[in-house]
């Protein structure tokens, strides 16, 4: 932390916060983002997974077989000839032979299934986990315009959903799936060995499923959609409530809350019974597909076996088999409906967090490198998407180290002015420079790291008190972040808190008094220690004394920087070295304080208007 007279820093590396790497791009539909999930952190994992469920797979397929085989074996020894110390060795060998595999396969098939459920399970809780990382990096990396359109609550709530969804897309498409389809396959080779005749009944099977449950598949996606819109319609305005509890409570307006959030809530379950109904229906398709598959089966083979054509054990075979093709299908309709469901989570979620980024790195852009913290505005031209003009070819240069206050009547321009300082809205023409580099040349983060900014509306997050001053600077030393707490002149009520520095500032730091909050950013600004400084309204939450006491840091924060102040109220800038008065997004005055007040004009006026009692 520097002391009195300390120069601030340049921003560089050691500054940043400890950020996950950044994601250039991320996918938009759910199994692109799943397979660049399985690209990106080891195929291997997924491969395995795989494995696991075709060895899975094809040992449950090798019961049929084995336990057809040991039938005919023991059919041969049944009806051979007593005595029965007669009878070849070669039937009973073959019996017990197929008794050993078929134990083999109880005691391999339940340890191979825990293994892989518990392969499935690690591999799912890390997918989740590093698409929820990715998809939070993503999110912050949008423009402001982004979440002004957004609701924060519905955001983290789409991250959530979007990463737990993918848990369950996972399992179904690499799990249940390859065991379906390996199923299919290794009843056809077995068919296909045994009892060829049946082998164009498999085929159809196949054909017929695939076709009803790929139709079907259409119109589950469109209602799970529905069904996800309509609950994060419903969460997003429950939160907004409960986030403004105490407007709802002053106002005794739960009843109005509640008749509000009724029509949501219906909708929402009148959306996700919808969606059970579609799905009910296609369990039930799939269903009879399967039951028409299995009494087809069973009893075209039971004519085979009374006519002699097939033995015993390969109808043993083809009823189990049968069986075993029914269960799965009757799992797959629970599976289907868990994996749209979902899917349907997945879409709606990265339809939202996945847009393209509005402000993004031209390519090879470097950080910024500040010597002296001279800005230029240069034939600015910005307005906003309706249309609205804001400014027309604006100029305004700023000394290195100079300090300007920026004032004018609400709509002026003033705040979005910083705005396009620290490059949060794309220009419609002109540039912005520091030190002679246009900021839209250089790395967003870096040019950030450049600014200290203390708001009229200071954010603290739900944390410490120490937690909040540290972010302006994460590697910052106790010591040093004492010290800026002092001179911010906080150090003092955050001692007499119970819990001191280490105390919980709730939510939207409600527990803090609105001074209390504004001291807290300023110290965080201290300890930023940033070459350029933003005050905007930075002491309007502070009575006359606790105004005073912080003047002595404000000057000391000032010391050495380039500083753009914003106020309506005009005492707190009247001593800056400049002084720039805009108007409808024109520059119609800039002078010192005593300047401005001999020219009678627009500062003048105001000057006037606040000294009469008006303000």
């Amino acid at each position: 932390m520097p002391d009195d007279t300390a120069k601030p820093n340049a921003p560089t590396s050691q500054n940043a916060t400890h950020a996950s790497p950044e994601v250039d791009g991320i996918p938009t539909t759910p199994l692109a983002l799943i397979w660049n999930q399985a690209r990106r952190n080891g195929g291997w994992r997924l491969s395995g997974i795989v494995s696991l469920a075709l060895m899975g797979a094809l040992i449950e397929n090798l019961q049929p077989y084995a336990l057809g085989a040991l039938i005919n074996a023991l059919t041969v020894i049944s009806g051979a000839a007593l005595p029965v110390d007669d009878v070849a060795d070669a039937p009973a060998h073959q019996a017990l032979i197929w008794f050993v595999v078929l134990c083999g396969i109880w005691i391999i098939g339940p340890v191979l299934s825990r293994v892989h459920t518990l392969a499935s399970t690690t591999n799912m809780l890390a997918v989740r986990s590093h698409i929820q990382d990715d998809l939070f990096t993503y999110v912050h990396g949008h423009a402001p315009r982004f979440f002004l359109d957004q609701f924060s609550g519905a955001l983290s709530s789409k991250v959530r959903n979007a990463a737990g969804a993918a848990t369950s897309v996972v399992d179904y498409l690499f799990s249940t799936m390859p065991r379906l389809i390996i199923l299919f396959a290794a009843s056809t080779v077995l068919v296909a060995h045994q009892a060829p005749q049946f082998l164009l009944l498999f085929g159809a099977f196949a054909a017929v499923f695939t076709i009803v449950a790929a139709t079907l598949a259409q119109s589950c996606r469109k209602y799970a959609k529905a069904a996800s819109v309509a609950s994060t319609t419903y969460t997003v305005r429950l939160v907004d409530s409960l986030n403004n509890w105490d407007l709802v409570r002053a106002f005794a307006r739960r009843s109005l809350e509640r008749a509000t959030l009724d029509p949501l809530n219906r909708k929402e379950y009148d959306a996700a019974v919808q969606l059970r109904l579609v799905l009910f229906r296609m369990r039930l398709a799939l269903h009879a597909v399967g039951v028409a598959f299995l009494i087809v089966l069973v009893w075209w083979a039971f004519q085979e076996a009374v006519a002699g054509r097939v033995s015993v054990g390969t109808f043993t075979m083809l009823m189990s088999l049968s069986l075993l093709i029914s269960a799965h299908v009757n799992t797959l309709g629970d599976s289907l409906l868990v994996f749209f469901e979902q899917l349907g989570v997945m879409t709606e979620s990265l339809e939202t967090v996945t847009r393209p980024h509005e402000i993004v790195d031209p390519p090879g852009a470097q950080p910024l490198k500040i010597t002296g913290g001279r800005v230029e505005v240069r034939d600015v031209t910005f307005r906003y998407p309706d249309g609205t003009s804001v400014f027309a070819n604006l100029n305004l240069t700023i000394k290195a180290g100079e300090k300007i206050g920026l004032v004018g009547p609400s709509g002026a321009g003033k705040s979005t002015l910083l705005r396009l300082l620290r490059r949060q809205f794309p220009l419609v023409g002109g540039g912005i420079f520091i030190d002679g580099h246009d900021i839209a040349d250089k790395t967003w983060d870096s040019l950030h790291e450049a600014f200290a900014e203390v708001s009229q509306a200071p954010s603290v997050f739900h944390r410490s008190v120490r937690d909040n001053i540290m972010y302006g600077r994460p590697t910052a030393t106790d010591d040093e972040m004492i010290t800026a707490a002092k001179l911010a002149h906080c150090h003092e009520f955050i001692s007499a808190r119970p819990g001191g520095y280490d105390a919980v500032v709730g939510e939207k730091g409600m527990k803090l008094s609105g001074g209390e909050r504004q001291r807290v950013a300023i110290a965080r600004a201290f300890l930023k220690n940033a070459p350029v400084l933003i005050l905007d309204e930075a002491t309007s939450s502070l009575d006359s004394e606790a105004e005073h006491l912080i003047q002595d840091g404000i000057l000391k924060l000032m010391n050495g920087r380039t500083v753009i102040a914003v106020a309506h109220r005009l005492s707190t800038i009247m001593h800056l070295d400049r002084i720039v008065v805009l108007e409808e997004g024109r520059i119609v005055e800039q002078g010192s304080h005593a300047e401005l007040l001999q020219r009678g004009g627009t500062y003048a006026r105001l000057w006037n208007r606040q000294a009469g009692g008006f303000m």
